[in-house]
């Protein structure tokens, strides 16, 4: 990569070939995964130059139109830079935090930025979804302004939602740790989508034809009270589940964390 020109006529050159031949059009024919890839690729080794005077990285929003695996990537390639600096990544999209988290990539700081009326910013700690579903199940489980009617299916179905999301976080990590294709895994978890039995059998079983074990399982493994919230979340808002609200919450905790 090379600066080229003078004065305010400078330009930078950057020669690129795709399969060993450059015709000039290689840039052109790049998608802009791979555009931003490239970015990376060019920014990060000359930032973290030993001769730099920097001791941080400051990045924005670098997994836009990025596949899976090159977010899985460049979450692996950051920890590695910072186990020697900062690192600051500011990002608009969770998978980046997600892999971080999922993949288990050292002490990473994860913060949510909110900016409401007035410009007012707010923060907070960061949660991953399986929280923050739980989180929103146990504060509207508590709100006695909505009758139970109401607030009953829709604290089963986020509890439901967050069961799922701890099998695909189970998934995704020991798929990943034998080196799956991440195509093979979303193909997996979409295929396993149709019923929580099978979603739940993908996790703990590794194999989603094993739905009609996973009441068994969950009762020698884990007691009654787990299997009762499975349940609830099985029957979802079909289920007008009414009962011990803030109590089902506390269960699925223990069926999310079961099935971690």
């Amino acid at each position: 990569m090379t600066l080229e020109g003078i004065n305010n006529r400078r330009r930078v050159v950057f020669p690129v070939s795709v399969d060993g031949a450059d015709n000039g059009t290689a840039l052109g024919v790049m998608s802009q995964g791979e555009m931003q890839a490239l970015g990376l690729a060019t920014f990060l080794p000359r930032s973290c130059a030993p001769k730099s005077p920097f001791r941080f990285i400051v990045v924005d929003d670098p997994v836009q139109s990025m596949d899976p695996s090159k977010v899985d990537g460049l979450a692996r390639v950051l920890a590695e830079l910072a186990e020697q600096r900062q690192v600051v990544v500011f990002t608009h999209d969770s998978r980046l935090p997600d892999a971080v988290s999922r993949l288990d990539l050292g002490r990473a700081r994860i913060i949510e930025v909110t900016r409401a009326e007035r410009s007012v910013v707010t923060l907070r700690a960061g949660s991953d979804p399986v929280t923050r579903y739980l989180n929103d199940a146990h504060a509207l489980s508590r709100n006695d302004e909505i009758p139970a009617e109401v607030r009953g299916p829709v604290v089963a179905e986020l509890c439901r939602s967050a069961v799922e999301a701890a099998c695909h976080r189970t998934v995704w990590r020991s798929r990943v740790a034998r080196g799956v294709p991440h195509a093979d895994i979303e193909s997996a978890i979409e295929g396993a989508s149709r019923r929580l039995a099978t979603v739940v059998a993908l996790a703990a079983f590794d194999d989603a034809e094993k739905g009609g074990d996973v009441l068994g399982w969950l009762h020698r493994r884990h007691g009654r009270r787990v299997v009762d919230a499975y349940q609830a979340c099985r029957e979802g808002v079909h289920g007008a589940y009414q009962a011990d609200l803030p109590g089902l919450v506390a269960d699925v905790r223990l069926l999310a964390g079961a099935l971690s």
